[in-house]
């Protein structure tokens, strides 16, 4: 799990495996996540599925709405959006 604390990115270990992201990594997939929806990103996590690197990105909308968008960390491109 990656924790976005004042402006910093700190790497969290769960005690299960996850697929930790550089900072540049972090910083494309919330990049691609905020072109994809508005709002206030809540949560970052990078996670391993299917063979896939993916970062899942939590975000809030002025509605209050909550957003789970998956990108995938090779392309840049998102894969789910819920």
């Amino acid at each position: 799990m990656l924790l976005l604390t004042g402006g910093h990115a700190l790497a969290a270990s769960s005690g299960k495996h996850t697929s930790a992201l550089t900072t540049d990594e972090a910083i494309a997939c919330i990049r691609t996540a905020a072109a994809a929806q508005t709002g206030l990103v809540k949560g970052i996590e990078g996670d391993d599925e299917k063979g896939k690197r993916l970062c899942k990105v939590k975000i809030v909308d002025e509605t209050g709405t909550r957003h789970k968008l998956q990108v995938d960390v090779q392309t840049n491109q998102v894969v789910k959006a819920k």
